[in-house]
């Protein structure tokens, strides 16, 4: 026979009224081992700290901090630096946590235990960028959290973190400031070091190219010009000075290498002893036949004579009396074509003759000179305007030849200068990849220096706490209740769980039997109306054991429910401080 798998309602209230002492007795049961696993789990308290990541004091447009790293970021990295395993196996053994598992618990297992305890959570929140305006969302906080057994050791660990967390934040931004202007202060002494190798090499390339490095360019070519200029006015000048040779040469035929020197003629102090000598002897013997030989101008010649022969060790001979005797007979003959024998200047001049005669005679004894060679010249030029042109003729050529040297000299600068011309494009390329390098890196050391000074005032910013820094928002607190465990949701789950647990058996004790229940399970069984039912007859011993059983029931019921509500009183929360929690959330109180 088929059977109708559709139950009616009344079907299941039969099955609860026929179970229901099962039903309070398993329900008072699982509720009561509900509440005793509620109120037999520890207590564990959680402790908690807010820090507030707080931005630099200065404005960062006036002094730029050289950590850059945003707030979460240095939170995860120094959480990395505060939870080490000797970080935390040091805090286990100061505030003497997790006693009951170090005998069966390895120090790994301690530590992994312990960071499960710490939750660190951050407090974000959208801001407005500076400059760009763009909302950016970013950490202004974070919180940290211990949980333990104890309220005071929690509020200790806690105070431990916060103040690990601060001071490594500060040590770690003050290494980083320190690393960042250490690594900008040798960068700046790299580059000196290189600025002075490039200084050296730049002197070393001037000294080897001197006077053809481009920035002489404009020197040479100045130099060049002027040793142009310079050139052509030797040129002139030798020119000009060849001119008054030739003049001077042309003249030179007509003077008379010995002339007769007149008395009162000044002889020429410039010529030299010898010559001078002969001109005064000359000139002497002209005056000896105008004045007396007391006249003061014969005495002063004589002693002169008498100094120049002391001068050059010479003596009167007798060829310088007969070349001045000749020169008297030419004058004579001379004045006897123009003028009578009774003239007093032929009279002055036979005198002369007369007196040269004389002294002759008196020279003859006391030197005799060897008979004059044919090779060896008659008598030295004593005509002062022939001597004078000579030396000027003389003075020319020497002053051609310097000039002439001058300009040899003067050429080989200008084919100096040419050549520098000519090579400074050449070294003009290797004198640019000089100066590119030094002007580069000059540049970078003075931004690299520039970038010193101010990691230097940012590390200063950062040794006098003026950076942004971590500062306790809110300290840790003494927890006053356990975060854990839930005792009032473990206790309402509890109860919910023990009357499903309750109903539950009851329905499947119903479904396990197999006998028919009631007229409405066999006329869903039997498929044919039932026209009445007989229901069951009780005695009086039967409904006292249903009495009984429903007065124990409700007892259980009540045993339990005030057990909860002592529970929840004494171990949770005062019960008027919940019923007033409660009418608060739904909207009565």
């Amino acid at each position: 026979m088929e059977t109708e798998t559709t139950r009616d309602i009344r079907e299941y209230v039969a099955t609860l009224r026929r179970h229901n002492v099962q039903i309070v007795v398993v329900a008072g049961l699982l509720a009561a081992a509900a509440a005793l696993v509620a109120l037999g789990l520890p207590a564990v308290y959680s402790s908690s700290a807010t820090i507030l990541v707080q931005e630099q004091e200065v404005p960062p447009d006036l002094v730029r901090s050289t950590v850059t790293s945003f707030a979460d970021e240095r939170i995860q990295v120094i959480s990395q630096q505060v939870m080490t395993r000797a970080q935390l196996l040091t805090m286990v053994e100061k505030y003497g946590l997790y006693q009951k598992f170090r005998d069966r618990e390895t120090s790994d297992e301690i530590v992994a235990r312990m960071r499960r305890d710490i939750q660190l959570s951050t407090i974000d929140s959208t801001i407005s960028e500076r400059g760009s305006g763009r909302r950016v969302n970013t950490t202004i906080a974070f919180k940290i959290s211990y949980e333990s057994p104890s309220p005071e050791r929690a509020q200790q660990v806690v105070e431990e973190l916060v103040s690990l967390y601060l001071s490594e934040n500060a040590k770690v931004r003050q290494e980083s400031a320190a690393e960042t202007t250490a690594f900008l202060s040798e960068e700046a002494n790299r580059l000196e070091q290189q600025i002075r190798d490039i200084e050296s090499k730049l002197a070393e390339f001037k000294r080897r190219y001197a006077g053809r490095t481009p920035d002489s360019s404009a020197v040479n070519l100045q130099l060049a010009e002027r040793t142009e200029s310079e050139l052509q006015r030797i040129e002139a000048e030798i020119s000009m000075l060849q001119d008054r040779k030739l003049s001077l040469e042309a003249q030179l035929p007509f003077i008379k290498p010995n002339a007769p020197v007149a008395a009162g003629t000044t002889v020429d102090s410039n010529l030299d002893p010898e010559q001078r000598l002969r001109a005064l002897q000359a000139q002497y013997a002209s005056a000896s036949a105008v004045y007396g030989s007391d006249h003061p101008d014969l005495r002063r010649m004589r002693r002169e004579i008498a100094a120049l022969q002391d001068q050059t060790g010479a003596t009167t001979s007798e060829a310088d009396v007969a070349s001045t005797r000749r020169e008297l007979e030419a004058q004579l003959a001379t004045l006897r074509e123009r003028y009578a024998e009774d003239h007093p200047d032929i009279q002055r001049l036979k005198r002369s003759i007369a007196s040269l005669g004389s002294a002759e005679a008196r020279a003859a004894p006391r030197q005799r000179r060897p008979q004059r060679s044919a090779a060896e010249p008659v008598q030295s030029p004593d005509n002062p305007a022939y001597i004078a042109t000579t030396k000027q003729i003389e003075s020319a050529n020497r002053e051609i030849a310097r000039l002439a040297g001058l300009r040899n000299d003067l050429r080989a600068k200008q084919r100096t200068y040419d050549a520098r011309l000519l090579q400074i494009p050449e070294i003009e390329r290797e004198y640019r990849e000089l100066t590119r390098d030094y002007e580069s890196a000059q540049e970078r050391y003075r931004e690299v220096k520039g970038k010193q000074m101010q990691a230097e005032v940012a590390q200063q910013l950062e040794k006098d706490h003026k950076a942004e820094r971590f500062t306790v928002l809110e300290p840790a607190n003494l927890p006053q209740s356990p975060a854990r465990p839930k005792r009032l949701q473990i206790l309402l789950m509890g109860l919910v769980a023990s009357l499903g647990g309750g109903v539950g058996l009851a329905f499947l004790r119903d479904a396990i039997d197999p006998s028919v229940k009631g007229p409405l399970e066999l006329a869903r069984i039997a498929r044919v109306p039932v026209l009445t039912a007989i229901p069951y007859i009780e005695t009086k011993g039967e409904r006292n054991v249903v009495f009984r059983q429903i007065m124990l029931g409700g007892l259980l019921s009540l045993l339990i429910a005030g057990a909860y509500l002592t529970a929840v009183h004494q171990f949770i929360k005062p019960l008027p401080l919940l019923l007033e929690s409660v009418l608060r959330r739904i909207g009565l109180g």
